[in-house]
């Protein structure tokens, strides 16, 4: 077990008692008032306007590879969480990111990598949700700056799930990253969500944080050691 950056470490490991399990979801928890929760589809497509355009208003968007004109185009998530409610200096033991999902075509599979999001070295600050169309984008981190690479800048991979029926789908994260996005929240640009093409078209309807049912909302559960 890895342990937090100036914390004591336990020999006999921890008790139920010095655990704690919260869940960031908005309008739910850790509070009603949580509204910590930024996410937005990124498009690409057959002309700028799509591939510079701002989704991060809407309740329900597409991700996956979709036909347009005959040619495939991806569609990927990001989604990020504001985590710095945490400030007893947890060792991160676990953490799960839910997305839920409608398949569009429920006998064919769609196959969900979860990477750990960056912006370029450069950049101060993060990716933003955007608003009336002014926000992250294909080509733009804020709907100004560009990113490093077209469709989103990524470390490494976390977690992949096949999604075929399912409505929720769950990605184990990095315990070692979301430990980072704790300390040092600069660090801390969310997840990217990208599907594996195929060749075909392949995709699913994600709900995002301004779903009207608050349950149907992303959510982020992280179990931690309490520090000493």
């Amino acid at each position: 077990m890895l342990s937090a950056i100036g914390c004591e470490s336990s020999s006999t490991g921890p008790g139920e008692n010095d655990t704690v399990t919260v869940v960031f979801r908005d309008g739910a928890s850790p509070l009603p008032t949580y509204l910590g929760t930024s996410d937005a589809v990124i498009k690409d497509g057959p002309d700028y306007a799509t591939k510079s355009g701002n989704y991060g208003t809407r309740p329900v968007d597409t991700l996956g590879v979709v036909d347009i004109g005959a040619s495939l185009y991806e569609q990927r998530m990001l989604v990020r969480f504001d985590l710095t409610s945490i400030t007893d200096c947890g060792t991160v033991i676990s953490a799960l990111l839910t997305i839920s999902v409608t398949p569009e075509d429920t006998n064919r599979t769609v196959w969900l990598d979860a990477w750990e999001a960056t912006v370029p070295g450069t950049y101060p600050g993060s990716w933003v949700e955007g608003f009336l169309g002014d926000g992250v984008s294909w080509e733009f981190l804020d709907g100004a700056s560009k990113w490093t690479d077209a469709g989103g800048d990524v470390l490494e991979l976390m977690d992949s799930r096949e999604v075929r029926a399912d409505t929720v789908v769950t990605f184990e994260l990095d315990t070692v990253r979301v430990q980072t996005w704790i300390k040092m929240a600069s660090k801390n640009h969310g997840v990217l969500l990208r599907t594996r093409t195929s060749g075909e078209e392949a995709f699913l309807h994600a709900c995002m944080r301004e779903s009207a049912a608050v349950a149907l909302r992303p959510a982020l559960y992280i179990r931690y050691v309490k520090g000493g």
